[in-house]
């Protein structure tokens, strides 16, 4: 509201902003399994603490001496890393692939919307 002095006279003039909002009639949410995101997660980070321990055991394995202990640790560490490997591929194609598309009607909104604009009035 803007105020503006003429003579003696106040003379109020009303510049009020009017914002129309244009919503869509329905809306799609893509939903991610959540399950499935921990369990991706949790094998890839074994993969990345797994891995770079079986390649310190078969760098240890062929710059050395080639003993058994260390074959049969860095083939363990290896075995259980492609496992991991494995598990978070698998869950990573259900996270990615099985998503669950909800929609969601705005008519019913827009009808409230209406009915509360109505009893303003």
């Amino acid at each position: 509201m803007r105020i503006k002095k003429n003579t003696n006279k106040e003379i109020i003039e009303n510049r009020e902003t009017k914002v129309i909002l244009q919503m869509p009639n329905e809306i799609e949410i893509e939903l991610v399994q959540a399950n499935e995101l921990k369990h991706y997660e949790l094998f890839q980070w074994l993969v990345t603490l797994l891995l770079p321990i079986a390649v310190g055991f078969w760098t240890a394995y062929f710059t050395g001496n080639k003993r058994p202990e260390l074959f049969w640790s860095a083939l363990v560490f290896t075995v259980v890393s492609g496992l991991f490997v494995y598990l978070a591929y698998k869950y990573r194609r259900k996270v990615f692939s099985g998503s669950i598309r909800k929609g969601a009607s705005l008519d019913l909104f827009k009808k409230e919307k209406s009915k509360r604009s109505n009893k303003a009035s």
